[in-house]
């Protein structure tokens, strides 16, 4: 079951919209009460990761002391795993808050593609491809590497230029010590010179057992030197920290969007978190090139 769902939480106290209600009023009538659930229920399936095999139980609308909300809590199990957290919901039915403020009137995966931003980024396949599939990864994720190899002797010679991928960084520097530098290393790579980043990505995944906290430097800068990146002009940016910033960027954008694990994807807006089955990526990609299709 994926722990996407309650690690939302994530830039603190989140200014609640503008809701119908006042401190202490009884909380929705029962078929008022049942819709919302329901409705509730249906946005987090649509907006998460949460797999078809899991039950999704929203609880009863009780009061809050916020004005204008109700609280609920929302259980997910599979199987024996479970896991339980409170959301607040706006008495008009409409938002849907636990540290980040969800419109449940809201396209999940149109509010997911809002607030991804790919300009600048590194990608593969063409900017136009009808379906766009972005990755946060931590280069020292092992189950990151496999995916790697997936996407390039699997998903992008089966889809050709009908899709673009595009790799965002989500060090997980709680647990791996040295994700944070590859992280700007690869992006270092990136702005060196483009052609060369996914030889130097790749570099990192095949070296992954290798590299070590105190050896990480000196090794990312021979990887750069391995695929031809100029290395004046890569060791510079590296010793400046310069893609620092754009690291910090990248994983708070995926925070935002309720990442917690690596990897984690995007594909076209609908989530999938983790390693998933190769037919997970092709049913998704070929429900998202059907819609595509212009209307006959």
């Amino acid at each position: 079951m994926t722990k996407v769902l309650f690690a939302v939480v994530l830039f603190g106290a989140t200014a609640f919209p503008q809701a119908k209600g006042k401190p202490g009023e009884p909380a929705a009538s029962a078929t008022q009460d049942q819709a919302t659930r329901a409705k509730i229920a249906t946005y987090l399936r649509d907006r998460f990761s949460i797999a078809p095999s899991a039950t999704v139980d929203v609880g009863p609308l009780r009061p809050s002391i916020y004005s204008g909300f109700d609280l609920t809590t929302v259980t997910i199990q599979d199987g024996s795993q479970r896991e339980s957290s409170q959301f607040y919901v706006s008495k008009d039915g409409d938002y849907l808050v636990e540290g980040n403020v969800f419109g449940l009137n809201d396209n999940p995966q149109v509010e997911v593609e809002s607030l991804i931003h790919t300009q600048g980024a590194a990608s593969s396949g063409p900017a136009d491809a009808p379906v766009t599939i972005v990755e946060y990864a931590d280069l020292e994720c092992p189950h990151c590497a496999a995916e790697q190899q997936f996407i390039e002797k699997q998903l992008l010679p089966k889809y050709g230029d009908k899709i673009r991928i595009v790799y965002k960084d989500f060090p997980l520097y709680t647990i791996h010590p040295w994700a944070v530098a590859a992280a700007m290393a690869e992006e270092c790579a990136f702005r060196t010179n483009a052609a060369d980043f996914l030889p130097y990505r790749d570099a990192i995944f095949q070296n992954q057992d290798k590299i070590t906290p105190s050896t990480a430097r000196q090794q990312l800068l021979d990887f750069g030197t391995q695929v031809g990146l100029d290395a004046d002009k890569f060791s510079a940016c590296l010793n400046s920290k310069a893609t620092l910033p754009i690291v910090e960027e990248a994983y708070r954008e995926g925070e935002g969007l309720g990442v917690s694990s690596t990897p984690t994807f995007f594909i076209n807006g609908k989530m999938v978190s983790g390693v998933a089955p190769p037919q997970v990526f092709f049913n998704i990609v070929d429900s998202a090139l059907a819609k595509a299709q212009p209307a006959k």
